[in-house]
C-alpha cells in the first residue's frame, strides 16, 4: 500500500530532513511528548516549532497539506491566540526564564484542552532556563502526558541538562547553502540580484538573518556599524580603542540589554577575523563579508595570522566573561588591548 505523504505548508527553506520527519510523524500520529530544536540562530527553529503547533492542532486533518491555514483553530494559531499552544521566553532585561514562568507554563499545559486537541508548551531560548526552572521542567517530562508536546529551541542542545536531553527528540538544524538563500531572496522576497548575492553570503547560512538584511534597514545599518566600528579599531592606539569602545556601545551600555548587544558584536567581530584569516590563505572567495571586502582588504595587513589567533581566542574569552557578570564595556576593552 503507498504510503499517505503530507505537504508541510511552512515557510522555510532547507533542512528538509526535518520537515520530512515531522510529516511522517504528523501521518503516522507518532507524536513524541518532548522535542529539542537546535541549531544556531536564525534558521527558523521557533518558526518550525510554532508551525509543528498549528499543524497538531489543525482542525483539517483530511487535507493532505498541514497545516491548511484555513480552519478556526489555523487563524488562532496564526494570531498567537490559540488556547491550547502557549510559549514562553527570556522577558526583556532578565537574565533567565524563571521558575514562575515555567510553573504557570506547567499549570497551563496541565489543564484540559478546550476541543480534544494536543496541548503545545514552547520554551524559546530554552538555553536561558534558570537552574530552579530546569528543575520544575524536569517533572513534566518525566511524567509526559497524553497528547501534550514541549518544544524548546535552543542554539546549542548540550547547554541543557543531560537530564532533558535524554527525554526529549532531538532535531538539529543545519545552515542552509547560500544559493538556496539566494533563490528565495529573488523569487520569495523581490531582493535584486545584488541583495541577495551579498545577503545570502553575508547571513552564514541563515535565511532568517538574510530577509532581516533585506527588510530591516536598521538592523542592517547596525550590523555594518558593528563591522565597521572593528575595522576603526585596527587603525587606531590603545588609548584611541577604548574611547571607541564608548562610541561603540553608545547607550546601550547598561544591563542585559548591554550583555546582548555585546554579545552581537563579538559574533561579527569572531567572524571577520575568520575572513582575515582567509584572505591570509588566498582563500577570499569563501569569506562571508564579501560585501565589505574593501574595508577588510585595507586592514588585511594590520594583523599577522599569530595575532589573529590570538584575538581569537581573546574574543572567546570575552564570551566566557559575558556568561560570568563581567561588565560589558570591560570585556569589550579587553578583547581592544589585545588587538
Amino acid at each position: 500500500m503507498e504510503e499517505t505523504k503530507v505537504k508541510l505548508s511552512w515557510p522555510l527553506i532547507g533542512n528538509s530532513h526535518i520537515f520530512e520527519f515531522l510529516a511522517k510523524s504528523l501521518i503516522n500520529k507518532n507524536i513524541s511528548g518532548s522535542y529539542i530544536f537546535t541549531g544556531p540562530a536564525g534558521l527558523g527553529k521557533a518558526t518550525a516549532a510554532n508551525f509543528f503547533a498549528q499543524s497538531l492542532v489543525c482542525e483539517a486533518k483530511d487535507q493532505l497539506t498541514l497545516p491548511c491555514g484555513k480552519c478556526p483553530a489555523c487563524r488562532e494559531a496564526l494570531k498567537g491566540i490559540h488556547g491550547d499552544i502557549y510559549l514562553i521566553k527570556k522577558e526583556a532585561d532578565k537574565k533567565n526564564i524563571s521558575i514562575e514562568q515555567v510553573r504557570d507554563f506547567i499549570r497551563s499545559l496541565g489543564l484540559s484542552s478546550f476541543l480534544n486537541s494536543y496541548k503545545i508548551g514552547i520554551i524559546e531560548g530554552a538555553e536561558a532556563l534558570s537552574e530552579g526552572a530546569v528543575n520544575a521542567l524536569l517533572k513534566t517530562l518525566e511524567e509526559p502526558k497524553a497528547k501534550v508536546v514541549i518544544i524548546l529551541t535552543v542554539t546549542d542542545f548540550e547547554t541543557l541538562p543531560k537530564t532533558i536531553v535524554s527525554r526529549s527528540q532531538i532535531l538539529r538544524f543545519q545552515p542552509v547553502k547560500s544559493d538556496m538563500i539566494y533563490d528565495d531572496l529573488i523569487k520569495n522576497h523581490g531582493a535584486q540580484r545584488s541583495q541577495a548575492k551579498n545577503f545570502s553570503r553575508l547571513s552564514a547560512g541563515r535565511p532568517a538573518i538574510a530577509l532581516k538584511f533585506l527588510e530591516e534597514k536598521e538592523y542592517y545599518e547596525n550590523y555594518k556599524a558593528n563591522v565597521q566600528g572593528f575595522v576603526g579599531l585596527l587603525n587606531l592606539d590603545i588609548n584611541e580603542r577604548f574611547k571607541a569602545i564608548e562610541n561603540i556601545l553608545g547607550k546601550n551600555a547598561r544591563g542585559q540589554e548591554a550583555v546582548k548587544s555585546v554579545g552581537k558584536i563579538i559574533d561579527v567581530w569572531q567572524n571577520l577575523i575568520r575572513d582575515l584569516m582567509l584572505m591570509e590563505l588566498n582563500l577570499a572567495d569563501l569569506i562571508q563579508h564579501e560585501a565589505f571586502n574593501e574595508e577588510l582588504s585595507a586592514v588585511k595587513n594590520k594583523l599577522s595570522m599569530k595575532s589573529l589567533l590570538s584575538l581569537i581566542d581573546a574574543l572567546k574569552q570575552a564570551k566566557e566573561y559575558l556568561a560570568n557578570n563581567v561588565n560589558p564595556k570591560l570585556t569589550l576593552e579587553n578583547v581592544a588591548a589585545s588587538i
